[in-house]
């Protein structure tokens, strides 16, 4: 007797638990699905003085049931944190006043609606009624959480550019099996940092990048976000483009995983050309292997660098960017200081939200953020440490607390520099013992040479180190025609010098280089019993 066949059984589909994204982020969704997926060009409005419209365009567009729309068009977003809301026609009473001072100036002849509530028939019909109803407004339509969650089902274009969504549903029905075994790899390895990513500039133009000309090289300072972007890219390449995501090392790696065979390949190398300083054999390899990664592009490849900024300005010497053009035309410079006041906020927003700080912490610290958000001192690392409590540990919730957090970020500063290499310890060194202010060009006196050489140092790896080093740890400024290079900001001295002064070795370091008010505030002669204070042997203070 037959077996029977079992039925086919249909997988539920994915839903996107959209109420977890906050309403900004729900707000740049709809706008990006607007723009991206409608191909309109949409001017959006993300302050509370929005004046009813969270966006808006001119034109024409023609709906998936084939509708026309023609005219001026209104995008509002309606967000709500409940997971189960189901939307009344009552909870846009609110919006009707406003929708009838902008048809009456002629700005909403068609007005969109979306929310990431359940959307039932029965008030989609009764909310057509209400709006269609106000003179001057032609058309009205309404797409609530389902639909939305459709359309991020039927786009991967739209995953890519909004990359947070990729932890809002469960990977395994987005992706087929081999795309969703590479994404989980790199998403744990990411942590949850994916979750908080926010869209900034520089994330569109890494992707604008990598989609015109199959690569991208991201540059910045240590801990702007370089990694996070580009994870973010990788997963949306699986799902965009089905491309075979590989995160290799180095050149060797490219040689070995590159397959002419596979044209949809994607090669993540972070780090490309070290990861605290200059590999010399890395550039050269990279060298060799141009002309392979330009005929693996022209197959359909993509390829990511990334690159700490200093790091890249010591390679280029070595680089033959002649052999790989792409490598100077398609660079994203990342730079915090750029970050739109909406993009500093979101960040901030997002790593506090989804962070493992208690709700009282959270309470206590949300009447400062919009002041740590706007600090000159604020970076993505900055936002990551404020949301997690280990970096927290005896911080005053105050305004004065904060500042110092965000101004005096040393611990971060010492891990970074400890890892730079003898060259770059050096530079730093002979700064710091001309007290921050160093005269270029440089010359050295018999004490900083036996200085450096005790950090395994040299005069000429100091100059090259000092160009190398210029705009992240230290800057070369010109005054009265006169140029001297200096620490890019006061923190980075207190993190050297904290670490010269905890090896008794290079003690004449730190006592020459610091200024007499630190020493006598931080500096006993021998152990007198006084906590906190560098111990400087009774021998040296002679």
């Amino acid at each position: 007797m037959a077996r029977k066949k079992k039925p086919n059984v249909q997988a539920a589909e994915v839903t996107y638990e959209l109420h977890s994204l906050g309403w900004k982020e729900f707000q740049k969704l709809c706008i990006t699905v607007v723009g991206e997926v409608w191909g309109q060009v949409v001017q959006s409005y993300f302050d509370s003085c929005d004046g009813g419209r969270d966006g808006a365009f001119h034109g024409t567009w023609k709906s998936q049931s084939g509708e026309v729309f023609q005219g001026t068009f209104t995008v509002q977003c309606k967000f709500t944190s409940k997971a189960d809301k189901v939307l009344a026609a009552s909870d846009l009473s609110d919006e009707i006043a406003k929708v009838k001072r902008l048809a009456s100036r002629g700005l909403a002849d068609n007005y969109i609606l979306f929310t990431n509530a359940r959307l039932t028939g029965v008030v989609d019909v009764q909310l057509k009624d209400i709006f269609e109803a106000i003179p001057g407004v032609k058309r009205f339509a309404a797409y609530g959480g389902d639909r939305i969650s459709q359309i991020i089902r039927e786009s991967p274009r739209l995953r890519m550019l909004v990359p947070r969504v990729y932890g809002l549903g469960d990977l395994s029905q987005i992706l087929d099996a081999r795309a969703y075994a590479q994404a989980h790899e790199i998403l744990s390895a990411l942590g949850d940092d994916l979750a908080k990513l926010v869209i900034t500039d520089a994330y569109r133009r890494s992707a604008k990048a990598l989609v015109e000309h199959g690569f991208v090289l991201l540059l910045g300072e240590p801990a702007c976000g370089k990694s996070t972007i580009a994870a973010g890219l990788a997963v949306g390449a699986l799902d965009d483009w089905g491309c075979s995501t590989i995160k290799i090392r180095d050149a060797n790696d490219f040689i070995k995983y590159s397959n002419p065979h596979e044209p949809k390949q994607l090669f993540w190398v972070d780090d490309a050309f070290g990861s605290t300083q200059f590999d010399r054999a890395s550039g050269v390899s990279w060298n060799q292997i141009f002309p392979h990664m330009q005929a693996a592009i022209r197959r359909g490849a993509r390829i990511l660098f990334t690159s700490r900024d200093y790091i890249y300005r010591s390679a280029r010497n070595h680089l033959k960017e002649s052999a790989f053009p792409l490598i100077h035309e398609s660079q994203v410079v990342i730079r915090v200081e750029r970050l739109t006041k909406e993009e500093r906020e979101q960040i901030l927003y997002n790593h506090i939200r989804l962070g493992t700080q208690s709700r009282k912490f959270k309470t206590e610290l949300k009447q400062f953020l919009p002041s740590v958000a706007a600090h000159q001192g604020f970076s993505p690392e900055i936002a990551r440490r404020l949301g997690n409590p280990i970096f927290t540990k005896g911080l005053s919730l105050s305004k004065w607390g904060l500042d110092e957090f965000v101004s005096r970020p040393v611990e971060l500063l010492r891990e970074i520099i400890r890892t730079l290499d003898a060259g770059s310890h050096s530079a730093l060194a002979v700064v710091f013992m001309r007290g921050g202010i160093l005269p270029s060009p440089m010359t050295m006196t018999k004490g900083e040479e036996k200085a450096i050489t005790r950090l395994g140092g040299s005069p000429g790896e100091v100059c090259n180190a000092l160009g190398a080093l210029e705009g992240s740890l230290l800057i070369q400024v010109s005054q009265e025609g006169r140029y001297t290079w200096r620490f890019k900001h006061p923190t980075i001295r207190d993190a050297f010098a904290s670490l010269v002064a905890e090896d008794r070795e290079l003690m004449d370091i730190y006592l020459v280089g610091s200024p007499i008010e630190k020493l006598f505030s931080e500096v006993s002669c021998g152990d007198v019993g006084i906590e906190g204070r560098f111990q400087v042997p009774s021998a040296t203070g002679e």
